[in-house]
């Protein structure tokens, strides 16, 4: 069962492994602190330090962050949020570097851009940004001459602050190199394991936990209006008296040959899986009853046909059930079961199917037993 967490800002729903989680949480964070930020900065140049120009700056601000903060809770766009933040602030940052400059050392928000620009944006676009910015900031000192360039700060001070700027973007962008690398890495690992944790270990087929999930997903489907799907229970005939005159292993053989005679039968859209010991469950989703019975003799005939060389042939029953409305996983297998026990019943190597609820569903154990 997936597990979500629910951002207090957003009603929107991630799970911790998105990208997108992270980021969304770091936007809503930012742009919910950079209110009070800039509200108290307005009031400081206000009416302590009389700049009225980096005071209007200041509001500036904080109207941006609230309708940005706005905005993003009900599209929770964070592509184009992102995006949006980075440049407004940007431009920002850069009129006030450009009216203070050196005072109380100003000019060192500079060093801002590398951070913000690859958290928000990744490594490219951010990289991009940061290096706009700095061109920016030179073309406006180069064409407007404020009037701190000549006055207060040096050559060799704004070359030094270049450099150190510089050396900040290369480190981050190594960083988040190593950071993009590492996650790729985890990310194909996870894969892995969930691939693994969905796949039979004897046959390479879907196991029981990959089946449950992939019913989940169909049963939801057809509730939101899609075609119904069919499911295919399969169970081999006398199995266990093969097992008992030739051995476990030569049984777990012929379930690794029997499961790749089955696989190519299907549709790619099909998913073939193990439901326990000698059982095959198929699950065909947009698949009615009839089409899934004819899936269900060509496997009969499939297996029926497989040579198993000096071990003789064996056959295998099927049980054919279509999807309802009303299913969950119980009702739906319980129904293919109840398919099964019929093939059994007519002489094993059949193929049955049951369209409707009428039958008991219940199974005395005997029975089961007797025809497996």
């Amino acid at each position: 069962m997936n597990h979500y967490q629910q951002f207090v800002t957003n009603n929107y729903y991630f799970r911790p492994d998105q990208s997108e989680y992270w980021q969304t949480y770091l936007i809503n964070n930012i742009l919910l602190i950079l209110i009070p930020i800039f509200l108290f900065l307005f009031f400081l140049n206000i009416f302590i330090h009389r700049l009225f120009f980096v005071a209007i700056i200041d509001l500036m601000a904080i109207i941006i962050a609230v309708i940005l903060l706005v905005i993003f809770h009900r599209t929770n766009d964070v592509k184009n949020i992102s995006i949006f933040s980075v440049t407004l602030y940007t431009c920002l940052l850069i009129a006030y570097i450009l009216i203070s400059g050196p005072s109380d050392y100003a000019f060192t928000w500079i060093l801002v851009f590398p951070p913000v620009s690859y958290i928000l944006l990744g490594r490219n676009t951010g990289r991009f940004v940061t290096m706009v910015s700095f061109m920016l900031i030179f073309l406006g000192i180069l064409f407007f001459s404020p009037p701190w360039v000549s006055n207060e700060l040096s050559l060799i001070s704004f070359i030094n602050l270049l450099f150190a700027a510089i050396c900040v973007t290369i480190l981050i962008s190594f960083s988040e190199l190593s950071r993009a690398k590492a996650y790729d890495f985890i990310k194909l690992k996870n894969e892995e394991l969930m691939r693994l944790s969905h796949t039979d270990a004897l046959t390479g087929i879907s196991n029981r936990l990959k089946l449950d999930e992939v019913m989940m997903k169909e049963l939801a489907r057809i509730r939101r209006g899609t075609p119904h799907f069919s499911i295919i229970m399969g169970d081999l005939d006398l199995f266990k008296r093969f097992n008992d005159s030739y051995g476990h292993l030569v049984g777990d053989q012929i379930l690794v040959e029997i499961a790749s005679a089955i696989v190519p039968i299907c549709r790619l859209t099909d998913t073939v899986g193990r439901w326990g010991g000698e059982e095959f469950l198929i699950i065909c989703p947009e698949t009615s009853v009839e089409g899934a019975t004819i899936l269900a003799e060509k496997i009969r005939k499939s297996v029926e046909s497989l040579p198993l060389h000096r071990y003789g042939s064996v056959t295998i029953s099927l049980g054919v059930t279509g999807s309802k409305l009303a299913d969950d996983i119980n009702t739906i297998v319980m129904r293919a079961d109840r398919a099964l026990y019929l093939a059994k019943s007519a002489g094993r190597n059949q193929v049955r199917s049951v369209q409707n609820t009428d039958f008991q569903l219940s199974l005395d154990e005997s029975e089961l037993s007797h025809f497996s």
